[in-house]
């Protein structure tokens, strides 16, 4: 018998190694933030509240079948549109609803949609969206996944119908607000 598999056995350390880590954190100051009054800054990576923009879906229903748990409603119709004196069919979005109290914030939505920038995102900084009356406050159709009405944005944060895109959630553009 080795003497590790000995000391393995006898003091158990894999046992002491977990009560060193929790006496370790015991011992040190507690992250506790005051929310209302301060926020924490989110993680760069964080997936918060959705953004949309309907002049850019064209209608695809690749978030919707990207979807795990079916939560996007896609309907549309076909309408003839003249271009260069020809007519040609296009896509029109008739109803663009996402249920987000079943939502897990997976984000395989945004990686669905074919359209550069993307229409439909999950890049904002934005988590209030706590509520009374969840059945309806909860349940986004195309023009409030715009305006945001409800939502309470994160600051520096601003609605899709403002100006925000995937990659700007300030609406600047690149540059400062004034």
């Amino acid at each position: 018998m080795s003497v590790r598999k000995l000391l393995t056995e006898v003091f158990h350390l894999d046992l002491l190694g977990g009560l060193w880590q929790t006496a370790r954190f015991t011992m040190t100051r507690k992250a506790t933030v005051p929310y209302p009054e301060k926020r924490l800054d989110p993680t760069p990576r964080f997936r918060g509240m959705f953004g949309f923009s309907e002049e850019r879906c064209i209608v695809c229903r690749a978030c919707e079948r990207a979807c795990p748990i079916r939560i996007i409603y896609i309907d549309g119709h076909l309408e003839e549109v003249e271009v260069d004196g020809k007519k040609r069919k296009k896509q029109v979005l008739d109803r663009y609803d996402i249920d987000v109290k079943r939502c897990m914030f997976c984000g395989l939505c945004q990686e669905a949609c074919p359209t550069t920038p993307k229409a439909i995102w999950l890049t904002t900084k934005t988590y209030e969206l706590a509520t009374y009356e969840r059945d309806l406050s909860l349940y986004f159709r195309k023009d409030r996944l715009q305006s945001w009405e409800g939502v309470v944005a994160y600051p520096g944060v601003v609605a899709p119908a403002d100006g925000q895109t995937p990659d700007d959630p300030g609406g600047t553009g690149g540059k400062e607000r004034g």
